[in-house]
């Protein structure tokens, strides 16, 4: 017959949390309640405690040439570390909303953005969403329209063209066109870069690129934003904001670069991992964590609830030794070393 051996699924961990908290009753904390406590912080503390190899992860994230800069992070990112990298190349990390938005201040002449896309009456078109823009201290309201192209050069097959839209105090949109879409570009940031620059008397709202390998080229007003033979990318806001992410934001569940990205590059950065609850069956991600988790989460406890500092403080020296030997070396307090983020 087998010794019986812990396999440290929750209910046990609660049992063992029971013993060192001396809350054995139910009446004192109930099974349900000891479960929650117990995942709280083997979720959102434990991670941040301990020094182990399955609790750290990458995060990547890609960018886009016409995405806002603001990517939403997942429940299993609990903690992003520097050096976050871009490309390979390390940029500056903030913490401090306040102080990211003094650097790096949004400069858009839009308060809500026109959210631009193809026509849906008339696909020859570009379509805006209700949007509120502000010129020389005086807000104004549009609603949704459709514009056209008009007056516009033909780009020849198989070459960029950019189109810029700009709305004036009378809500009038205009649309220019680069510099050279006659001739067309090689590439689409080519293109952009040919565009006409933002001015105080009207509102930048965004901008469009094309290229179609039709024989005729993309010709404005006539070829259908919509074609299979048309790439089209809409991007709201002025390309001048847009470039090479330099700094970087995390805050609130969401990571913020600036500027925001002109083409598809990768974020990467070493983060801690938020494991998965525990249901009452479940162990950790290694059994060998029972006994910690239990401990943590009691001196948490004993320390937040009961108030007794000084048997959690005597606790705390039996979980940093306990740490130690599962992590298998002393532990450390500075932060853990990563290898560098690799791109191939």
């Amino acid at each position: 017959m087998a010794a019986s051996e812990y396999t440290w699924v929750l209910t046990e961990i609660l049992a063992e949390w029971r013993k060192i908290t001396g809350i054995s009753s139910t009446t004192g904390m109930t099974a349900v309640n000891g479960y929650k406590r117990i995942n709280a912080y083997y979720r959102n503390r434990f991670p941040l405690q301990v020094e182990l190899d399955l609790l750290h992860d990458w995060y990547t994230q890609s960018t886009a040439v016409n995405d806002d800069g603001k990517y939403q992070l997942a429940q299993t990112d609990l903690r992003i570390d520097e050096p976050v990298k871009v490309n390979n190349s390390e940029i500056m990390m903030y913490r401090n909303k306040d102080r990211f938005f003094r650097e790096y201040p949004e400069d858009e002449q839009f308060i809500t953005s026109p959210t631009l896309v193809v026509g849906t009456s008339d696909t020859t078109a570009v379509k805006h969403s209700d949007f509120v823009y502000e010129l020389n201290g005086v807000s104004y309201n549009k609603s949704s329209s459709e514009v056209s192209f008009t007056g516009l050069n033909t780009v020849p097959q198989n070459k960029y063209g950019a189109f810029s839209l700009k709305i004036d105090s009378d809500g009038t949109i205009t649309i220019a066109e680069a510099d050279d879409n006659s001739t067309g570009y090689s590439t689409a940031g080519e293109a952009v870069e040919g565009l006409p620059a933002a001015d105080s008397d009207s509102c930048f709202m965004g901008y469009v690129t094309v290229i179609s390998t039709d024989s005729g080229g993309f010709v404005p007003g006539t070829t259908a934003l919509s074609d299979t033979d048309v790439t089209d990318t809409y991007t709201d806001g002025k390309a001048a904001n847009r470039g090479t992410p330099q700094a970087c934001l995390i805050y609130d569940e969401y990571l913020y670069v600036r500027p925001k990205a002109d083409r598809i590059m990768q974020i990467k950065a070493p983060e801690i991992i938020r494991p998965d609850a525990l249901d009452t069956e479940d162990a950790p991600l290694d059994i060998a964590w029972g006994p910690l988790i239990a401990l943590g989460s009691a001196i948490e406890y004993i320390h937040l609830v009961k108030k007794d500092y000084k048997q959690a403080d005597n606790l705390q020296v039996e979980f940093d030794k306990m740490r130690s030997e599962i992590s298998g070396k002393l532990w450390r307090q500075n932060q853990p070393q990563y290898a560098e983020p690799s791109f191939l």
